[in-house]
């Protein structure tokens, strides 16, 4: 039987949860364990607003990295609580390359905590049969990776736990923005159910980032686009929910929110020298999930002549077409 995080000794964590992947993953190298990791820290403080362990992962070129785990899983072969087999990437012979990957003969479920147990057997059945290229991806489009610095380790007191932090966008989903980002009058969406109080997640104005700083959508993020002020992304999506749910700005027009949006975007400067486009498109693309159309060039030949609330809102209507 399990019991809660709190009773459990924090230094066997990293070791126990190696053991547990090396059991319940067939396919594991190193490095997809390193991102399993990661997966599993995720999701937990997603889901239960707090981490499984305190190792440190970076945001590097390669996605979040954990340089311990290494020595961490040195340490169990030579206790030989792991070992190392030699596999293949492929099926096919031909293509594939010898690899070796991390096996366990045991696993240790029965002493970790329930609510663990949850979030490592839902780590392994969505992500554990994945090859590691889909796990990559996946990695670095998730917004703790994606708003730490180069090099910087994540620090999870400055991430609010929410249940869509565990989200990352599609790859069609960040083609469709960057397709969108290069010209806003050309790109339809599905509009969303009018209840929803806010039609973008922070995923999208992150990826909107990304393509004005030309990352391509199919591969990670370069160095230089790493980093962004989460907290501030996160604080003008709460402004913009309580304007929509209380007070005499109940039944704000969807002009006056995208406004609204844009505005706190802007003067947050999250995006460093990108935060004036970044407010704008996100404001455009507010609007067109809407169900509001553009003008060819909207931007290039109709740039607002200030950044106050004001200024902004009336731009929106003018450029926009119900």
């Amino acid at each position: 039987m399990g019991f809660n995080g709190s009773q459990y000794k924090k230094n066997d964590v990293l070791t126990d949860l190696v053991i547990y992947f090396a059991y319940t993953v067939d396919h594991l190298p190193e490095v997809k364990l390193d991102k399993l990791i990661y997966i599993a820290n995720l999701h937990h403080y997603s889901n239960h607003g707090e981490l499984l362990t305190k190792t440190r992962y970076f945001s590097l070129s390669y996605g979040p990295h954990a340089p311990l785990i290494r020595s961490v899983l040195k340490k169990q072969l030579e206790e030989k609580s792991v070992y190392l087999m030699e596999s293949r990437t492929s099926s096919d012979p031909v293509y594939s390359n010898p690899c070796l990957i991390i096996k366990a003969d045991g696993h240790n479920g029965r002493k970790l905590p329930c609510l663990w147990l949850d979030t490592l057997k839902e780590v392994v059945e969505t992500w554990g049969d994945k090859p590691y290229e889909h796990i990559l991806d996946y990695t670095t489009r998730t917004i703790p990776y994606l708003s730490t610095d180069y090099r910087g380790v994540i620090d999870w007191t400055l991430i609010r736990p929410y249940q869509e932090l565990k989200y990352a966008l599609s790859l069609p989903k960040r083609l469709q923005i960057h397709s969108f980002v290069e010209g806003p009058e050309k790109v339809m969406f599905q509009q969303r159910p009018r209840n929803e109080w806010c039609l973008l997640s922070i995923n999208e104005v992150a990826e909107i980032y990304l393509a004005l700083r030309g990352d391509l959508p199919d591969k990670p993020p370069t160095q230089g686009s790493l980093g962004f002020k989460f907290q501030a992304v996160l604080h003008a999506f709460d402004k913009l929910r309580d304007k929509k749910e209380g007070g005499s700005d109940k039944y704000q027009t969807e002009i006056e929110k995208a406004a609204l949006l844009a505005d706190l975007l802007l003067n947050s400067m999250s995006f460093r020298g990108y935060s004036s486009r970044v407010a704008l498109i996100t404001g455009l693309f507010y609007l067109k999930k809407s169900g509001f159309s553009f003008d060819e060039g909207v931007l290039e030949n109709h740039w607002p002549n200030g950044d106050s609330y004001e200024i902004l809102k009336e731009w929106f209507s003018r450029v926009g077409n119900k």
